[in-house]
């Protein structure tokens, strides 16, 4: 190949390797933000499940420690994502329009493969191990370490006055959070975790995942409102399903806090 030709295409891999337009300084901002909101999550041992609730039978489950974000992803975190990239965003004849498409409220009607795809993107962006969280994390984080509670609020319970708009569209982060410092993971938006639906393990396990079954058709979704067990409910949808209204947060897979 000249060496003229080969400077030509070498110029067009990288453009094509860096098409991602630059982030503006309100843009570094979202993200900035999105980095501040993680919330370190120290492992440990527990009972994930409860028996009589569905098929989550209890089990065992040590888990690393991690960090998870407080709110669920938002509109305006979700958009930036397709904005940098040059996509068109989901349903943008409702911006302005409606009001649970308003940049604090949590981004709903995406796939599976957005959510991942977001959340891998955003650690990208950040120099971090972000992915969607495993089903075992979700719970451990929502019962605040394993507490026995059947609610992801500030008492482990379902409380008028204080969540008696449990489940209607509000901003992401309006009730209180869990002891952990969590937001919405009752009441808010059902979530997709990483894992595709599997039985739970008769035995102890140690950090499970369930992303890689061959047979895997549909994916695990908690956070459902339910006015008990909300934490221990467990839903699943095909991956590429979009019309149910579920939402997604992410976590970061590095042992220690974010610096």
């Amino acid at each position: 190949m000249p060496l003229k030709l080969f400077f030509i295409v070498l110029c067009l891999l990288v453009q094509s390797c860096n098409s991602q337009k630059k982030a503006t300084p309100e843009q570094e901002q979202i993200l900035d933000a999105a980095k501040a909101n993680f919330v370190f999550v120290e492992g440990g041992t527990f009972t994930m499940g409860k028996n009589g609730v569905s098929i989550a039978r209890e089990h065992q489950v040590t888990l690393d420690s991690y960090s998870i974000s407080k709110y669920e992803t938002t509109w305006k975190e979700f958009d930036l994502y397709f904005i940098l990239n040059g996509k068109e965003i989901i349903n943008s004849q409702y911006r302005g329009h409606l009001q649970d498409y308003g940049p604090n409220y949590a981004a709903k009607k995406n796939t599976w493969f957005l959510a991942k795809a977001y959340c891998q993107w955003l650690g990208e962006q950040l120099g971090l191990p972000i992915d969607l969280p495993t089903e075992a994390q979700w719970e451990y984080a929502a019962r605040s370490r394993g507490l026995d509670v059947e609610h992801a609020t500030n008492s482990g319970k379902i409380e008028g006055g204080i969540n008696d708009n449990y489940g209607l569209e509000t901003r992401v982060g309006i009730y209180p959070p869990n002891p952990l410092g969590i937001y919405d993971m009752s009441g808010g938006r059902p979530e997709w975790t990483n894992d595709w639906l599997a039985l739970y393990s008769k035995e102890p396990v140690v950090n499970p995942r369930f992303d890689s079954i061959v047979s895997g058709t549909v994916k695990v979704i908690r956070g459902f409102h339910k006015l008990s067990n909300s934490v221990y409910i467990r839903s699943s949808r095909e991956p590429e399903q979009d019309g149910f209204g579920g939402g997604f947060r992410c976590v970061c897979n590095q042992k220690t806090p974010i610096e």
